[in-house]
């Protein structure tokens, strides 16, 4: 499966772009909570689907967990646990299937700190029972930083959609940003994503943040692949300080605990038992460690994932070697042997 690769990049030029006084009130509103949005992370599990037909439903293709960070008006990425943000996340996914960035923070900061949206007039609605505001908006290609790619193919895109607030606070509610126009030359016909935000703690105090996220492509030959996020455990970030998760349901370790070190540099094949089982809920990039004779340690992770039947297949690797085909879940204990490839 070709990937196909969506980035937004909040830095592009802006032009001058005429406002509606109603939505003004918004921008500024907008524009004073990022101000006052710490840097942060976040943890993310990304589900991705595909399907050949609109007329088929969407099959599983894999699962994957990563670390955000949002910081001086970037999105940057880590595996979990993994202590370092890369640049982008297209560094970090298999190459194959949909990735994206945007979903976490690049959306809004393009549409209401940079002056290159056009907005429509604001309509009244209901959001989840609540009085809420909608505003539909474009940004023409030249100006949304919105690329899409597909192969060795890629293009600017233009961006259309719509934003929901909240009636009261202005706090945002939804996004949805679709992609309706593609050069002919590109695989990739049109985009939607939807953004769904809900309050959490960051620091100790409260802040609008995304909840959840579905990203829909589909292609000239009518293929739709479909990506379902959700976020979770927001913290405080600080370039200088190490970040790390325990696994879900788990209270974290604590920061200034450096991860266990890799007590063996194995010349030829090794086996190790697992520390901990890996559930049916496990994901590409989470971590694991297994304890091998005479007592040495050493820590993995989760590199591949696959569907047998009804059943999740994942791939292991640990100090450059993998061990694949083992089937969900893997209880604790379990005995794995990697070989040099």
């Amino acid at each position: 499966m070709a990937r196909c690769l969506i980035v937004a990049c909040a830095a592009a030029c802006s032009t001058p772009a005429q406002t509606p006084a109603p939505v003004e009130r918004i921008r500024v509103h907008v524009r004073e909570y990022l101000a006052r949005l710490p840097d942060y992370t976040c943890r993310v599990t990304l589900e991705r689907f595909q399907r050949a037909r609109v007329r088929d439903g969407f099959a599983p293709v894999d699962r994957m967990r990563l670390e955000v960070a949002y910081t001086g008006g970037e999105e940057l990425y880590s595996w979990p646990g993994g202590g370092r943000f890369e640049a982008g996340i297209e560094d970090l996914l298999p190459a194959h299937g949909m990735v994206s960035n945007g979903s976490y923070a690049l959306h809004v900061r393009t549409l209401f700190l940079r002056s290159v949206a056009r907005f429509d007039s604001p309509r009244a609605e209901t959001c989840d029972g609540a009085p809420c505001v909608r505003v539909d908006f474009r940004v023409p290609a030249a100006q949304s930083g919105y690329t899409i790619g597909a192969g060795n193919s890629a293009a600017p895109a233009p961006l259309a959609g719509s934003a929901w607030f909240d009636a009261v606070s202005l706090d945002i509610v939804r996004l949805e940003v679709r992609v309706d126009e593609t050069p002919p030359s590109l695989a990739i016909a049109s985009t939607k994503e939807i953004t769904r935000y809900a309050r959490a703690s960051i620091g100790g105090t409260e802040f609008v943040v995304p909840a959840e996220s579905e990203l829909l492509l589909r292609d000239r030959s009518g293929r739709e692949m479909r990506n379902r996020s959700s976020y979770g455990q927001y913290r405080r970030y600080a370039a200088s300080a190490t970040v790390s998760f325990a696994p879900e349901g788990e209270a974290a370790r604590d920061a200034a605990t450096p991860p266990p070190p890799v007590a063996w540099r194995p010349a030829g094949k090794v086996t190790g038992t697992l520390d901990a089982a890996i559930g049916d809920d496990a994901a590409i990039g989470d971590p694991f460690t297994v304890t091998a004779a005479g007592g040495a340690a050493a820590a993995g992770r989760i590199t591949g994932m696959w569907r047998a039947g009804k059943r999740w297949m994942v791939a292991l690797t640990l100090d450059g070697m993998t061990r694949s085909g083992l089937v969900l879940p893997v209880a604790k204990g379990t005995a794995i042997t990697w070989k040099p490839e």
